[in-house]
């Protein structure tokens, strides 16, 4: 029989997969069994139920969870910005694991750039969400300063459509490039 350390390294190994390649591991529902499972395993239930609340009173997530919020924001599902809001909360629980170390400034531009450019500036990303092929969206994650993390959305041919931070009002957290503005 396995030890409650296997099964709970099991755990974080499957949530960190999960979040990097959603739709290979079943989507917002995978993610959020997961996350369950993490709470209960460590003694977080009440904690956990408290920043599920916080993703509904901050517009994060409707009825259809974080992807009805994420559709509201951006008109169409997108796989990457969801499971970003879990690594998110994820992060702050301790349970997500980062590739590298990176700590990027505070401040964001509003400006029309594609990934090669944001890699160029803030280094690998410790955090890549969504696959490598580039006809389809994804997203990077990188702490700041505070130890937040901060999020860059790209869309399909890698151009960069938003930046996304904080635990504020969900649709306020997004700052759209001229390219995703268009969009």
């Amino acid at each position: 029989m396995r030890s409650f350390d296997d099964l709970r390294g099991y755990l974080l190994g499957q949530l960190n997969a999960a979040v990097r390649r959603p739709g290979m591991y079943g989507g917002e529902p995978v993610i959020l069994t997961l996350l369950d499972a993490l709470a209960f395993a460590d003694d977080r239930t009440d904690r956990w139920q408290t920043e599920l609340d916080a993703l509904v009173s901050r517009g994060a997530a409707t009825s259809t969870m974080v992807d009805g919020a994420v559709q509201s924001v951006l008109g169409y599902r997108s796989e990457d910005v969801m499971a970003s809001v879990y690594a998110d909360l994820a992060h702050r629980q301790g349970w997500l694991s980062l590739d590298a170390d990176s700590w990027i400034p505070g401040v964001l531009a509003e400006r029309d750039c594609v990934l090669d450019d944001v890699i160029e500036e803030y280094g690998e990303p410790p955090l890549w969400l969504g696959g490598t092929n580039p006809k389809y969206s994804k997203t990077l994650g990188y702490p700041d300063r505070s130890g937040s993390l901060v999020f860059f959305h790209f869309m399909p041919e890698l151009r960069l459509m938003a930046t996304r931070r904080g635990d504020g009002g969900f649709r306020e957290s997004f700052v759209f490039t001229p390219a995703g503005q268009s969009r």
